[in-house]
């Protein structure tokens, strides 16, 4: 890559992005899980977001608010000690928020889309945008967002269950997961 840069906050990463002046590819990147590298220069900026990104909130009894660095497991697990239902399937998807959003990843016939309430996230001028699912044109692994977004952060919906039997649910699906993969 051209640069890499590590972002420590928000603010951090608006000054960055406006030096840029909106001439320069930019990639996320994530936890990896999903990334191969070439020995191939890309032709960009390589942005990989700070821990600050990385919280988790409820907001009423069954909306989890998640910054777009959380890893998938985190949020599953944040959920199920909340008593909220639905996010089951992200325990065995390896990666964060924001990647997860950005392919729509998903498995056991559950997806992002089938949960997200919303996305927060910053368009390479700087500006702050929030994008209701409404607007998310989602397909197989593919969310259609633009490359040049910056997911800051998400807004969930869940339902609530027995914290129990949301734990049994995710234990099958480990297991079941183990077994083909």
């Amino acid at each position: 890559a051209k640069a890499f840069y590590k972002a420590n906050d928000l603010k951090d990463l608006i000054k960055f992005l406006k030096k840029l002046d909106n001439n320069e590819k930019i990639f996320i990147l994530g936890a990896g899980s999903n990334t191969l590298i070439t020995d191939d220069l890309f032709d960009g900026i390589v942005i990989k977001l700070s821990k600050k990104f990385n919280n988790i909130s409820l907001l009423g009894e069954d909306i989890v608010i998640a910054g777009s660095a959380v890893l998938d497991k985190s949020l599953s697990d944040f959920a199920t000690e909340n008593s909220l239902s639905g996010f089951e399937f992200l325990s065995c998807i390896p990666g964060t928020v924001g990647g997860g959003i950005k392919m729509n990843a998903g498995c056991f016939k559950r997806e992002f889309k089938d949960i997200l309430i919303s996305i927060q996230a910053l368009n390479k001028s700087g500006q702050v945008v929030t994008i209701p699912t409404e607007d998310i044109n989602f397909k197989y692994r593919d969310s259609g967002l633009s490359d040049d977004l910056i997911f800051l952060s998400a807004s969930f919906k869940g339902f609530k269950k027995d914290k129990n039997f949301i734990k049994n649910e995710t234990k099958i699906l480990k297991e079941k997961k183990e077994k083909v993969q």
